[in-house]
């Protein structure tokens, strides 16, 4: 299971047998949750089949969400507090059908000391999430709400969207407070940029499935660039 996981990829197949055979699969339901804020970090979980997602959400004390990420088959979550040894920093949710392998986090640690491939695999991973946490709060501390809402939603149709007739459809259900989450935003202010949105051609919106589709995608990109609609 583990050879399509990116992080694992360079591990020699002895070693991902081992980590396998210490591990166990799940098959969380739709809309589950996987793990809460503050759990004790015990495990890391490798997304290892399905179309589905698991998404990243933090809270804050008054209840609002901001979702992280979004995590596919092929990639890895939960990672944080397996290496440092603190509680969850953020909330784990499922979203659609996945499979996922429940490593457990001794498992990992004594992987990760004495596998090279893997030190440098995780190194490589913690660097590029990191690189997108300081884009976000790059994005959160000088854009506009609209500029960040086309970034998130071209990016979440970089990683995980279909391209139609209609457009590139994103994958999974995003309802306006999902929308909204992404951004630590109100649904109605995500609201009022979506009707502009499909006003001018951009975005086809279901709301009742929380189906997003990007009509025009190389507007939404020079929207998220400078700002304005070409």
């Amino acid at each position: 299971m583990l050879e399509t996981v990116e992080l694992f990829a360079a591990v020699p197949a002895e070693i991902r047998r081992d980590i396998e055979a210490a591990s166990h699969a799940l098959e969380p339901r739709d809309g589950s949750v996987l793990f809460r804020q503050d759990d004790p970090a015990d495990a890391l979980y490798a997304v290892v089949a399905g179309d589905g997602f698991v998404r990243i959400a933090a809270a804050s004390a008054t209840s609002k969400v901001l979702m992280v990420e979004v995590f596919r088959r092929g990639e890895v979550l939960g990672e944080i507090g397996v290496i440092d040894g603190a509680n969850r920093t953020a909330q784990a949710g499922i979203d659609g059908r996945v499979r996922l392998l429940r490593i457990p986090r001794a498992v990992f640690l004594e992987a990760l000391a004495t596998t090279p491939a893997l030190g440098l695999a995780m190194t490589q991973l913690l660097c590029r999430r990191l690189r997108r946490t300081f884009g976000l709060f790059e994005a959160a501390s000088f854009e506009s709400l609209e500029v960040r809402l086309a970034q998130q939603v071209l990016y979440l149709a970089a990683v995980a969207g279909r391209r139609t007739a209609e457009g590139v459809r994103l994958a999974g259900r995003l309802r306006q407070s999902d929308l909204a989450d992404l951004l630590g935003a109100t649904p109605r202010s995500i609201i009022t940029i979506l009707n502009d949105w499909r006003a001018g051609g951009l975005v086809a919106y279901d709301a009742g499935r929380g189906i997003l589709t990007l009509q025009r995608e190389e507007a939404l990109r020079a929207l998220a660039r400078r700002g304005e609609v070409a």
